[in-house]
């Protein structure tokens, strides 16, 4: 961890004050009072030495408090539109909430992001900061700021923002994901009122059978059509988990469920509540994994849904 011993901030200090740069740090011209430098002998106390400048950058994060937006989607909202409200960038909201396909999102969707161009990070075991750092190509004392950490030991689940951080062009991608697929009518509707956060195909080298819908826990789940339960229960990386027989050869399955409202045999009708949404088994976050065969192939999705 890095320290600061109260020595060094007094020197930075007296730097600030009274060296070449003095005009520009002193009482009368800056945006720092003296009382706030020197508030930061307590809270750096026994640190290793940090530079005037990284000082400084430390005060105007502890200014700035980068907050994070909740917002809901409403009816006319694009990510462009919401990107540009908030003064952040597009990638900053797509990477933040797992949005691979901007042009895709639905009423009701929950999303968040930092109130900075960067990203919202959830740390997941193994991270280190140095490595996150050195992948988003940002400053570590930027992250380490930011989020006013104590110790470079993250801990999994926990949230950062990491300001500034280069983040892939989220409309390119939305270009190659929207080639070859070309739809078919089977009659289906929205199994779940959400966003798109997967798509089908490979995803980090592995397949991804099905797509992904977010929405919150305990979300109604619906069945796209007609058909009878041919499995009800758990099943492993799944989780709580129903697969729907309907006619032609056609079956779908939902994922990741919370609770389950139907058992093994019932007969359902299209838009009959099935289950209710949840991170159950191998889940980053509540979703609904939806995935379609046909004749007991896997098909995309996105191909037979409105």
């Amino acid at each position: 961890m890095r320290k600061l011993i109260l020595s060094a901030i007094a020197a930075v200090f007296v730097t600030l004050i009274f060296a070449g740069t003095a005009a520009a740090y002193s009482a009368e011209n800056s945006a720092y009072t003296i009382e706030e430098v020197m508030a930061m002998t307590e809270e750096l106390a026994n640190s290793e030495y940090y530079s005037p400048e990284l000082c400084m950058r430390y005060l105007e994060y502890k200014q700035q408090r980068i907050e994070v937006i909740s917002y809901t989607v409403v009816k006319g909202d694009t990510l462009i539109g919401i990107s540009k409200r908030f003064g952040v960038s597009l990638a900053t909201i797509c990477e933040s909430n797992q949005i691979e396909n901007p042009n895709f999102i639905r009423e009701g969707q929950q999303l968040q992001f930092p109130a900075v161009s960067g990203l919202l990070y959830t740390v997941v075991p193994g991270d280190e900061l140095a490595v996150l750092a050195e992948k988003y190509e940002v400053a570590y004392e930027d992250i380490w700021f930011a989020n006013s950490l104590d110790s470079e030991e993250l801990t999994p689940g926990s949230i950062l923002v990491i300001p500034g951080a280069r983040l892939p062009d989220p409309m390119q991608r939305a270009t190659s994901l929207s080639r070859g697929i070309s739809k078919v009518n089977y009659g289906f509707i929205w199994p779940l009122r959400g966003g798109l956060s997967s798509y089908y195909g490979l995803r980090r080298g592995s397949p991804h059978r099905g797509i992904d819908i977010t929405g919150p826990v305990g979300a109604p789940i619906r069945a796209v059509a007609d058909g009878k339960v041919i499995s009800a229960g758990w099943a492993g990386t799944y989780g709580y988990r129903v697969t729907l027989q309907h006619k032609s050869g056609i079956t779908t399955l939902y994922a990741h469920a919370s609770k389950l409202n139907v058992a093994l045999g019932d007969r359902v009708k299209q838009g009959d509540i099935i289950a209710y949404v949840g991170e159950t088994g191998n889940a980053t976050g509540p979703h609904l994994h939806f995935e379609v065969r046909v004749n007991g192939r896997h098909i995309n999705p996105l191909t037979c849904l409105p």
